[in-house]
Parts: C-alpha cells; sequence; structure tokens
C-alpha cells in the first residue's frame, strides 16, 4: 500500500426524530480548533454569507444564511440514511438553469469497474472512491483535488481479489477529522481528514477466501464510544456474511455478527450461505440498533442443500449497537432461490398511523415488495400477510420451497405479474424462445411465464421480478416534508433453469467462475424490461406518482429540499418535483461531457462558502453494461447504453457574474 501524495494542499432536519439522529453524531472540525480561532471562523463564514447572498441569482433560506456550510457528513446523509438535505438554493423554479461547476476525473476506465458510490462533505472538502478503491479529498468548491490515497491500479493485483459484479467502492465515511475505508484486500483504513496519512490500519478477513469490502463504512458515536461498522461481500462466492464494529481510534475489533443462523440451515451449510451485507447500515443510536440489509442464501437459485428458512439471508436484521447480538429480523423471502437480496439500504422515519405514531423502518426487496415496520420490535406496521407459493410440483422438489412468502400491503412501485403489463410491455415469448431453444427441457416449445416465486427447475421459466429485482442495492430516500419515501425499481424479468445436483459456473472476466446453483440470464433479449423512479406516502401506504425510465433503475437518490435527483444508466442525470414527480431537469452528461458514463452511483448535496452543489458520479454498472437495444430495453439505441466513465460532475446554479456574460 501506497502513503497518499499531498498535491495542494451540521446537518439538520425539520422534524426532531431525524434531528436527534443527527445530532447524537455532530462532529467537530476537520482540525479542532480553541474558542478565539472558532469565534474567527464564524465572524469569517458571515462575512461570506453577506457576500454571496448578492452572488448566487437564487434565493436564500433563513438555515443557509445563517449558514455558510451545510455538509453532508455520512452515507445517507445522516443515520437514518434518509438522504434528505434540507436545502432550498435550487428549487423546483429554478432547477432548470443548473449547470456544471465542475468535473473530476479518477482516471480510471476500466470496464469491470463502476461508480456507485456516495461522496462525504465535511468542511468544505468533498471525499470520493473510485472502482479501483482510490480515495481522494477535493475542494468541495472547485473540484480541485487536495490528496489522493493510492488503491489497487495494476491488473495483476486486482485479478487476485474476488469481487461479484464489478470492482466497485461505495465510499468512505468520516469521523472526528478522520476518513474511514474499505478495501478489496478486506482491509480498513483509517486516514487524516486533513492530509491523506494513514492513521491506522487493520485486516478483518482473508480475501483469498473469496471475501471482500465494497460497502462504505458508517461511522457512530454512541454510548462513549467511536465505532465504524463494515462488512463483507462475496455471498454468489458462497461465503457466510460477516458485520464488524471497529473501534474508531485504533481499529481494534469490538464485535462481530455472523448472518447465517446454524439452525436455520441444514447441515453445515450456513458455513456457506452466503447472507453477505452489501450496503452500509441505519442506526438508531437512541434505541441502540443497528439495522442491516442481508443479501440472498448461496447458492443462489439452488436450495437443494440447505434446507430451513435460511434465516438472516434476505432479510433486515436489528442487532445490539454495543455488542452485535441480534435483536430481531424480518426475513423479506424465506429459503431464497430466486437471488431476491434485501440490499437496498434501510431507512428510518417517524410514522403517524390511524392516530398512533410509530419509529418506523422502510425497505424493498429484490422481490418487489416495500415493507414499512417498527424498528423497535420488528413488527409491520402495514399489514403483512403469507400467501402460498405457485406448487412444486415432483419436478422442483429438489428446491425445498417454502409454502409461503411475506407480502405486504403497501402498494410495490414495480409490477409483479405478467397480467399487470401493457400490451407494449408484454415479452416477446418467440424471441425470448429463439434465443434460448437449446435451454428447452425435452417436450418444451416455447418458455414458460412463470407467476413469481415458481420454484425453478429444468423447464425454461421467465420470472418477475427476475434476480436484479424488484429493488436493487441503490439507496432510496424520504423526506420529512412530504412524508413520501423515494426509490427506483426493476421491471427486469429473467431467464431460470436449474436441476438437482447442479454444479454449473456462470463465467466471469475475472476472479473465478462462480456456482449460483442454475443457468440464469441477465438482459434476456425479448424481455423488454423498464426503470421506474416513483413516491410512496408513507401514511397511507400508496405510490403518489412514479416516472418510468427506459433502463431498469440502479441510481441512488437525493432528496434536496423539495426536489428528487436520481440518475440513469445510460448517463442520463434527472431531477423532479418531489411532491408532484413533475420531470424539470435532464442533462445527458456522457454527450456533453468527456469519459462521463452511466449515472448509476447515488447523488448527494451540500453548501458550501454559501453555493449548493449537486454532485452525482458517472461510471456505469458492470452488469448492466450488458443492456442494449436488441430486445433488452425499451429505449433503443443510446437510451439503453451504460457507458464506461471516471467523471464525478457537480452541478450549481449560474452565478449573477456569469448570467451578465
Amino acid at each position: 500500500m501506497q502513503e497518499p501524495r499531498p498535491l495542494d494542499e451540521d446537518p439538520s432536519d425539520s422534524t426532531g426524530a431525524l434531528r436527534r439522529l443527527r445530532n447524537r453524531n455532530a462532529r467537530p472540525p476537520i482540525r479542532r480548533q480553541g474558542v478565539a480561532r472558532k469565534l474567527l471562523l464564524v465572524l469569517t463564514v458571515a462575512a461570506l454569507c453577506l457576500g454571496v447572498a448578492l452572488y448566487f441569482g437564487a434565493s436564500r433560506t433563513s438555515a443557509e444564511r445563517e449558514h455558510g456550510n451545510h455538509d453532508w457528513v455520512h452515507h445517507g446523509n445522516d443515520l437514518a440514511n434518509t438522504r434528505f438535505q434540507d436545502l432550498d438554493q435550487i428549487n423546483p423554479g429554478n432547477v432548470k438553469n443548473l449547470k456544471v461547476a465542475w468535473v473530476f476525473h479518477t482516471g480510471v476506465l476500466d470496464p469491470l469497474a463502476e461508480l456507485e458510490a456516495t461522496p462525504i462533505e465535511v468542511d468544505g472538502r468533498l471525499f470520493i472512491t473510485d472502482g479501483h478503491d482510490d480515495v481522494f479529498a477535493l475542494n468541495a468548491a472547485t473540484g480541485k483535488m487536495l490528496w489522493k490515497f493510492d488503491g489497487f491500479n495494476d491488473e495483476a493485483t486486482l485479478a487476485k481479489f474476488f469481487v461479484c459484479c464489478g470492482r466497485n467502492n461505495h465510499g468512505v465515511a468520516f469521523g472526528e477529522g478522520e476518513v474511514f475505508v474499505g478495501r478489496f484486500d478486506d482491509s480498513v483504513v483509517a486516514l487524516n481528514a486533513e492530509t491523506g496519512k494513514v492513521l491506522w490500519q487493520r485486516t478483518i478477513a482473508n480475501f483469498q477466501d473469496k471475501v471482500s469490502i465494497n460497502s462504505a463504512p458508517q461511522f457512530v458515536e454512541a454510548g462513549g464510544r467511536e465505532l465504524v461498522i463494515i462488512s463483507l461481500s462475496g455471498g454468489e462466492y458462497e461465503i457466510r456474511g460477516q458485520v464488524f464494529a471497529l473501534d474508531g481510534k485504533t481499529g481494534n475489533t469490538v464485535w462481530h455478527f455472523s448472518t447465517t443462523q446454524p439452525t436455520s440451515f441444514a447441515g453445515q451449510s450456513f458455513l456457506t450461505g452466503g447472507a453477505a451485507v452489501w450496503v452500509p447500515p441505519a442506526i438508531d443510536a437512541d434505541l441502540g440498533l443497528v439495522y442491516l440489509s442481508v443479501g440472498n442464501a448461496a447458492p443462489d437459485i439452488l436450495g437443494e442443500n440447505r434446507g430451513g428458512d435460511n434465516l438472516f439471508s434476505a432479510s433486515i436484521v436489528a442487532v445490539n449497537l454495543f455488542t452485535g447480538s441480534p435483536v430481531w429480523h424480518f426475513q423479506e423471502v424465506h429459503h431464497d432461490i430466486w437471488d431476491y437480496d434485501s440490499a437496498q439500504p434501510a431507512v428510518l422515519f417517524s410514522l403517524e398511523k390511524d392516530g398512533k405514531q410509530f419509529s418506523a423502518l422502510g425497505h424493498c426487496s429484490k422481490n418487489g415488495q416495500y415493507y414499512i415496520l417498527d424498528r423497535r420490535t420488528g413488527e409491520p406496521i402495514y399489514k403483512v400477510t403469507e400467501k402460498p407459493v405457485p406448487p412444486s410440483g415432483a419436478s422442483a422438489a429438489f428446491q425445498v420451497a417454502a409454502a409461503t412468502q411475506p407480502y405486504s400491503a403497501v402498494e410495490p412501485l414495480t409490477p409483479l405479474r405478467f397480467d399487470q403489463l401493457t400490451a407494449e410491455e408484454q415479452p416477446d415469448k418467440a424471441k425470448i424462445t429463439a434465443a434460448f431453444s437449446s435451454f428447452l427441457a425435452p417436450g418444451q416449445t416455447e418458455v414458460a411465464l412463470s407467476p413469481q416465486y415458481t420454484p425453478p427447475d429444468e423447464t425454461l421459466r421467465l420470472i418477475m421480478p427476475g434476480d436484479n429485482g424488484g429493488c436493487e442495492w441503490a439507496p432510496a430516500g424520504y423526506s420529512p416534508r412530504t412524508k413520501y419515501v423515494y426509490y427506483g425499481a426493476r421491471h427486469d424479468p429473467d431467464v431460470f433453469k436449474t436441476h438437482s445436483g447442479n454444479t454449473s459456473l456462470v463465467h466471469q472476466a475475472v476472479n473465478g467462475d462462480l456456482h449460483l446453483g442454475s443457468t440464469f440470464f441477465n438482459h434476456v433479449p425479448g424481455a423488454k424490461p423498464f426503470g421506474l423512479y416513483g413516491a410512496t406516502d408513507t401514511r397511507t401506504g400508496k405510490v403518489i406518482w412514479k416516472i418510468r425510465i427506459p433502463q431498469p433503475a440502479k441510481s441512488g437518490v437525493l432528496v434536496a429540499g423539495d426536489l428528487i435527483f436520481f440518475g440513469e444508466g445510460n448517463g442520463t442525470f434527472d431531477a423532479a418535483d418531489a411532491r408532484s414527480g413533475k420531470m424539470l431537469f435532464t442533462f445527458h452528461a456522457p454527450s456533453k461531457i468527456t469519459n462521463a458514463g452511466g449515472a448509476q452511483a447515488s447523488p448527494m448535496a451540500y453548501l458550501v462558502d454559501g453555493h449548493e452543489f449537486v454532485v452525482n458520479a458517472f461510471g456505469g454498472n458492470v452488469p448492466d453494461r450488458s443492456v442494449t437495444s436488441d430486445g433488452d430495453c425499451l429505449g433503443g439505441g443510446s437510451l439503453c447504453a451504460n457507458p464506461v466513465g471516471d467523471a464525478y460532475v457537480a452541478f450549481a446554479l449560474a452565478h449573477e457574474k456569469e448570467k451578465d456574460e
């Protein structure tokens, strides 16, 4: 590992509950300073605010007039993962005037890598990562690089790591003047936020065991402790999921939690049962709970040797913040044999329903269901009904499928049945059959359109949602103004086929092939996938609005004031009115910025020196990169592309000086 190369040289919320979650994690400036220094800083910021009030064309809220800076401190802005930023300088009336303020290129243009990170911004510094584990500190106002901490940038080294589904790093965490990052080699590193110098490094697993770190860490101060929560990826390599809490000052392990419960797996299959955690948890420090979104069981599509419900796979699990002991769980898919991860980060919010107040948790699974739970107990706030699933029959008995699955009363954003599709959206059975004719079972003449939860067997089946969702890993958001939760969903049916004792492998470009227990295919010609972004009212459980996009959605959202921002795989970046869903801004980055790729990261916003910026990464997504216009996307042409890129782009309103020129 190389040392960094020096180059050049408080969030708030409009609801009390979210404010308490944030204030518990208030942090000092990057450099601890004396009282006199702080007073000088306050006076300086006040003077800046007076000047920039005239410099920007947009009016400023009272909060923005009082604070020259408004940071984004956590992956989801707060530990509740709301991705809400209480700023209105950019608003529905002027968002159409957004311009590119600056662009930063990481220099990584690797077709096996992607940019899915959420930047962190603190005191005018922006901390970002790329698909090779590089960490950069930038001037948040100009995009100028301040320091870089090197990741892994030679192919021989990268090829040693077992990284499923694309080389990616979802970002860093910040706390007490330190930047924390997890790496492919299963090390966690603490860096000085001012200089990028290494403060400590700890290795928490052996990457040769086919585990790696892709998730951003989560930093929390509570009970007199500073903890860094981090998890291992690698469920597709038949590992056992692990989550760690490290001491923020030393890197020593405080606790660790194994995500497969031995009594819920047949025999010793829990040791290879998957259930990795791909994303940062939500944390309620007042309750002392950490909320984990746990991935699929392994092997993904073959349940033959892992009978049982396979807890805690495909579940939301609340563990004790200080010990890691499980407190409650809610399983969204029993005995998962469809790769239906619970991959999206959970979101915490306050909810009033039927005259009662709830501390709520919201989450969308790859099964397409949206669940709203009491985060104190895990009990559903909106009714969840266990419904019988399609019968297995003799041909699929080896799958030992669960008899029922949990259906939520919350209205789903994405269609879950073929009869819910329009005529245009109906899959082209003839095209699918022709493409996969060699996989038809004896006596089968065409692909079978099978309902959700049909156990995969030797029949060639198209099942919706497919293994990519429903809802993927991309973070949702919540607005305390509207009480809506916002997220993206995927209509992306996939073909499934397997048999008892299936040992077939799915080819990977590097790092070894995967045993998923089946033959199944993404981006099926004739399946006609598309994406949706929408808003659900948490008070009623009803979808308020939805927007259809050409490609299945795989971008996180940002809720900034009265706006929602999101991206598309083709590189388009969008903004809509958070209340109505009216589209207000669209920017196709690849046609305007060199080496801007697919917009499949998670945007964020901050205020620095009185200027509001919205930042998004444009690097694309490896699994979606093979989407083409050949029947795989209703948009056609460039709307179905997923270009490689290395660009972080900041958007802002034009200055008055620029308007005059």
